[in-house]
């Protein structure tokens, strides 16, 4: 075995020393042929550049000569007679007297503008000689060989340059050739590419720019090209090798020594080495043989040793192969193999007909068969997206497919795995079917969608019916409280108070479901403001004396007082959840009971809030241990002797839980059947600077509001009875409209002054609130239009029926049924008083 191991390990040596020496002579004979190459098309090239240089350097000069005498010469017949000599001697095709800007005359008086392109300032301001390609009318593309010359006449023409041409042919015989049979292109380069001068073989025909060329041939990086053009603008020399066409070529290139000109040589490699390529293609056999022969000696003794090894994993891949061949047909996942290449399926599991409806055979002669049944209008096909996935990465499509055989609808999620597989990158696609997944999402979303529809119809209907009950709620109680003022018989009085207690019943039964809806759909949301955190505690007691009138109730109270009261606070919720289970607290307590409200303040999560907890505590009739996980539930009540004793919706207890959390407080609740209960909340609130905190209006009955003059807008006689009634005895002027029309064309009919305040119903005839306070806001010719305070009085009163007044323009919103204090508050704080 040891000696196995040494064979082994010595030929592995062997080979890997042949190869090392085989590639390192390879790099040297490939280096070398490389240097001596271009160092021999260096040498040839460069005397074509000398032609070149010579042919423009010899014309310069004898222009020069020239000069002088063109501007001595007395007559036009004398120029003519010179330059047709100097025609004769250089064999140029025409001569141009050149003027400043760029126009031409001709001896024979033809006048036209020749193009130097971006050469002219050289030539005229630097009194630069120039060489440049060029086209006049009706002729072929010429080289312009031009001069400066003092600012001189020819014919009343003005010119500071003569030039000659050449046909572009003249100039390419300086660049030919003779050696490499034709196959060798030189050419005379700008620095931006363009070829100047083209003498190029038929293979390098119709080039127009070198570095185009060699984007286009996309043999060199970026920066190769940015390096030569360095080189051409710099005027450096160099070489290199790219290949266009599948051709390889040498460039040589050096700088032509006038107007950064840069000659150019190009020639295919294999007509440059075509000796030396035999000498290296029959080193590269011998090495390659011998290299061979070791690597077959190896192979042998690798497959000798190695025999039993793939026998042994043979069997243990066909253990593998059954194995996941019956597990594959049990599950509802296809799997395949795909080369990358060809996307030739190299396996697909036996469960794709019974899954899909298409045998296994015509997936694996097309795979396309699969994305075929795709009934998505996407653009993006997943075969499309194939050659994108990297190896080791993956990707995730859902799919709708079609059963070839059944026609039943299919889901199907596939994914796709990029691996590499011994050097070869392979794909691994697992269609996992999820319709069953799918349909029951499906039933899933159409519930949702109808509990949506329900919840908005439920909303709509409680909107509709806040408005429609509170309007003639406001009737009940408006006359019933005129009713009362009017000193009626006892027995009367004891029915008016009966009727406004049950009025009073019913607006609270109709407040407690509105506002359970409203929060279930997240409309009430929690508004902090600076406030006074015991005056909050204040007013709570204020509304206790109204609980405990007539009652014969204890009534304990223990009122801390925090260091910092100022703090950040929806106060009128935290009201409400007190109110509410005070109010409970007084309902379930009989006569000879007691109750105590404790108020505390603890230190808060930092220095920038404290924890306010109330504890309210009864010797009411309780609740039993199982009850009181329920109590906060919507509807729940211990029992229905409960409700009939004491009525109520069940919905105080849910609402006041909910408000404590809206808070992000807590709310806990101890209780014993015939012994009462206690009541704990905490709710933490944020320190704020004793200058935010507003303070309190001026109670109602303080308020002179005698004389005030009112335009009230109200289409319901009932309700507009009512108000009229409750504001005329305080001494207020009220003047009514019918609706929205009428009280925008009393308002405009009088003069500024008339009114002091209007009260504006929303939902009238002709036109509703919203839009005569716009309309009155958008009068140009009243100055106090835009001034007036114009107050909603509506039975549309959630919060954004608030909001929607406000931003209509109004400057205030009072909900009916109407109160008339907050009537009056309202009145006094718009008009100053």
């Amino acid at each position: 075995m040891k000696k196995r191991l040494t064979a082994l390990l010595l030929s592995l040596v062997l080979v890997a020393g042949v190869i090392w020496a085989g590639s390192a002579y390879f790099d040297f004979v490939s280096q070398t042929i490389y240097e001596e190459s271009t160092a021999h098309l260096t040498e040839i090239f460069h005397q074509a550049n000398q032609q070149l240089y010579n042919l423009v350097s010899v014309n310069w000069s004898r222009m020069r000569m020239w000069v002088p005498y063109l501007e001595k010469a007395e007559s036009d017949e004398e120029v003519l007679a010179y330059v047709d000599q100097a025609r004769e001697e250089s064999n140029f095709t025409d001569f141009y007297f050149i003027s400043r800007n760029g126009e031409y005359l001709t001896l024979t008086g033809n006048r036209g503008y020749l193009d130097l392109r971006d050469q002219l300032p050289n030539l005229i301001l630097e009194k630069q000689p120039i060489v440049v390609n060029s086209v006049v009318p009706d002729q072929p593309e010429i080289m312009v060989f031009a001069i400066p010359a003092k600012q001189s006449s020819y014919r009343g023409f003005d010119y500071e340059a003569i030039a000659i041409t050449y046909n572009n042919s003249d100039m390419v015989n300086a660049l030919k050739i003779s050696a490499f049979a034709g196959q060798a292109s030189t050419y005379a380069v700008l620095p931006d590419g363009r070829i100047a001068v083209d003498n190029s073989s038929e293979a390098m025909d119709s080039v127009h720019n070198l570095f185009v060329l060699l984007e286009e041939s996309k043999s060199l990086t970026d920066d190769q090209i940015t390096a030569l053009q360095q080189d051409f603008l710099s005027g450096n020399s160099g070489s290199l090798l790219f290949k266009i066409n599948g051709v390889s070529n040498y460039l040589v290139y050096e700088s032509a020594n006038f107007q950064n000109w840069t000659v150019v040589g190009i020639v295919p490699t294999d007509v440059v080495n075509s000796s030396m390529n035999k000498l290296q293609s029959t080193t590269m056999l011998v090495v390659s043989g011998i290299a061979i022969a070791l690597a077959v000696m190896l192979l042998l003794l690798v497959i000798q040793q190695n025999r039993q090894k793939l026998r042994r994993k043979d069997n243990e891949l066909l253990a593998r192969d059954e194995l996941f061949s019956k597990l594959s047909v049990n599950v509802d996942d296809v799997f395949l193999m795909v080369d990358a290449n060809d996307l030739r399926v190299e396996y697909v599991s036996p469960n794709i007909e019974k899954l899909v409806g298409i045998s296994e055979q015509q997936v694996l002669d097309d795979i396309h068969e699969i994305e075929h049944l795709i009934r998505t209008d996407e653009s993006v096909h997943i075969l499309d997206q194939l050659s994108t996935i990297l190896p080791g990465e993956q990707r995730e499509w859902d799919r709708e497919y079609i059963h070839q055989k059944t026609g039943e609808e299919l889901w199907f999620r596939v994914v796709v795995f990029c691996t590499d597989i011994q050097g070869e990158k392979k794909y691994i696609l697992d269609l996992s079917d999820r319709t069953k997944d799918k349909k029951i999402n499906q039933r899933l979303e159409d519930a949702f969608h109808t509990a949506e529809n329900a919840n908005r119809a439920k909303t709509t209907f409680l909107n509709n019916m806040s408005h429609d009950i509170r309007t003639p709620m406001n009737a009940i109680i408006g006359f019933t409280n005129i009713a009362m003022k009017h000193e009626p018989k006892p027995e009367v009085r004891g029915c008016l108070e009966k009727i406004r207690e049950s009025s009073d019943h019913l607006l609270t039964l109709i407040n407690d479901v509105l506002d359970i809806s409203r929060i279930e759909s997240g409309k009430i949301k929690f508004a902090p403001i600076p406030v006074d955190i015991t005056v909050v505690a204040d007013t709570v007691l204020s509304i206790m004396q109204g609980f405990l009138s007539n009652r014969n109730i204890a009534f304990h109270t223990d009122l801390a007082i925090p260091e910092k009261p100022c703090v950040l606070a929806d106060a009128v919720r935290i009201r409400e959840v007190l109110v509410n289970i005070l109010g409970n607290a007084v309902k379930f307590t009989e006569d000879g009971g007691t109750i105590a409200f404790e108020a505390s303040y603890h230190p808060g999560a930092d220095d920038r809030h404290i924890m306010v907890r109330y504890r309210i505590v009864d010797t009411g009739v309780g609740m039993r241990e199982e009850f009181v996980e329920h109590i906060f539930d919507e509807f729940s009540q211990e029992d229905n002797g409960a409700r009939t004793q004491y009525k109520g919706t069940g919905l105080g207890m849910a609402i006041t839980k909910r408000y404590v959390d809206l808070m992000g407080g807590t709310i806990s609740v101890e209780s014993k059947k015939g012994e009462g209960s206690a009541f704990t909340v905490e709710i933490p609130l944020e320190l704020t600077d004793e200058s935010n905190v507003q303070t309190q209006g001026l109670p109602a009955a303080k308020v002179n509001l005698i004389g005030a003059k009112i335009l009230m807008a109200e289409d319901n006689d009932l309700n507009a009875e009512i108000a009229m009634v409750q504001l005329e005895e305080l001494g207020i002027q009220v003047t009514r409209a019918a609706d929205g029309k009428e009280a925008l064309k009393i308002f405009a009919s009088n003069q500024p002054g008339t009114f002091d305040i209007i009260f504006m119903d929303i939902m009238m005839p002709k036109m509703n609130g919203y839009e005569a306070t716009k309309a009155i806001r958008a009068l140009q010719n009243r100055p106090d239009a835009r001034t007036i305070p114009i107050i909603a009085m509506t039975a549309n009163a959630f919060a954004e029926d608030v909001q929607a007044s406000l931003d209509a323009g109004m400057n205030g919103h009072i909900a009916k049924p109407i109160v008339i204090d907050e009537v009056v508050k309202n009145i006094a704080r718009n008009l100053n008083r």
